[in-house]
């Protein structure tokens, strides 16, 4: 027989379990919700689409006091069905916008990449164009200065700061339009239609003369750093050679450290010399003379400038700075040595074209900017 006593007491205590076990859960769209949030700050979602961020907060805010207003109730009175409508959508909002930052973060770093890509191209081209002239300061100053920027904006990339790092790798692209700019005024003479016609004339009218006279004709293509020996006009050899420090540059007088052009002749040869062997060509000719007296007159060298001469061909190798005389490595040195004879004729040139030389990329360079 029950207790009477304790009757009411059961009752009271049902009702509460019965209520407690009717009290319906927060939604789980709440803990999604906040777990977003997270994820859009981690992504950037302040910086990248802020307004949009800050709703998103808002809807977050809003949402967690409608859900603060049920849990104030008793069990038995709460309902989240109308909040939890709400944080669905916003939940789906949340996860669209998060797709969109990311998104648009590999769109960015697409593009840059793509920027990068070229940047990286033209400075390779620049430093490859500057292994073949040394009057090459003001290009290599600037390649390397667009080089630092380049490395500075991919680690701004790497932070994901894509604005600054497409300002950076601009930066780099101005760097480099200075040195295309200095590379073109270094070498235009070589992209003049006029003075490629000439080097080429010289150029076959020594070949002619060695298949005519039955001999050996030296000719010298300073811009593709080459020797070539022809004899009875085929072509019996080819050398790497080396340059003075202006070796592209036309030699006007003595000191400047330029490599003359002309057609000379082999006018002594030395079996030992302090460049292994030598042969002293016939600088200064007439034609050298002439452009000497032209230049003084238009005060385009020193008053006190004399035009120079020593002008060889010698060993100690292709890598060794000349003061503007042409270096063969030992080896090959001895070979040319023993094919030439006093007499020999020598020709230099800047270039006999442009295809397949630096020259196609320093023409580039110039329609570039134009």
């Amino acid at each position: 027989m029950k207790n009477p006593r304790f009757a009411g007491v059961a009752c009271v205590l049902g009702l509460i379990c019965c209520n407690a076990c009717n009290t319906p859960p927060e939604p789980p769209e709440a803990a999604r919700a906040s777990a977003l949030e997270q994820d859009l700050w981690r992504a950037g979602g302040s910086l990248f689409t802020p307004r949009e961020y800050e709703g998103f907060k808002a809807g977050l805010k809003s949402a967690g006091e409608r859900i603060g207003a049920e849990e104030a109730k008793f069990g038995w009175f709460r309902d989240y069905t109308p909040v939890q409508a709400e944080l669905k959508k916003l939940v789906a909002d949340g996860e669209a916008l998060l797709r969109r930052i990311n998104d648009n973060k590999a769109a960015k770093a697409r593009t840059f990449a793509l920027s990068a890509e070229t940047l990286a191209a033209r400075i390779e081209s620049l430093y490859r164009i500057t292994q073949y002239f040394n009057e090459n300061d003001d290009v290599r100053k600037n390649v390397s200065q667009a080089e630092i920027k380049l490395s500075e904006a991919r680690m701004l990339v790497a932070k994901e700061k894509y604005e600054l790092a497409s300002a950076t790798a601009g930066e780099g692209g101005l760097f480099l339009d200075r040195a295309e700019e200095a590379a073109v005024r270094l070498l235009e003479r070589y992209l003049d239609s006029g003075q490629l016609a000439k080097w080429r004339r010289w150029a076959g009218a020594a070949v002619e003369e060695s298949l005519a006279k039955s001999t050996v004709s030296i000719v010298v293509n300073k811009v593709e750093r080459k020797m070539t020996v022809y004899k009875k006009g085929e072509a019996k050899a080819t050398f790497d050679i080396g340059l003075g420090k202006y070796g592209l540059s036309d030699k006007l007088y003595a000191g400047d450290e330029a490599t003359p052009e002309g057609r000379y002749k082999i006018v002594a040869k030395f079996p030992a010399s302090e460049f292994y062997k030598a042969m002293l060509i016939d600088y200064p000719n007439e034609d050298d003379k002439r452009a000497f007296a032209e230049a003084k007159n238009k005060g385009l060298i020193p008053g006190h400038a004399g035009i120079g001469g020593a002008i060889e061909i010698h060993g100690g190798g292709k890598d060794s700075l000349t003061k503007g005389c042409v270096g063969l490595e030992n080896k090959d040195m001895d070979d040319v040595y023993a094919w030439a004879e006093v007499g020999t004729s020598v020709t230099i040139v800047g270039a006999t074209g442009i295809e397949n030389t630096i020259l196609a990329e320093i023409l580039m360079f110039k329609k570039n900017a134009n």
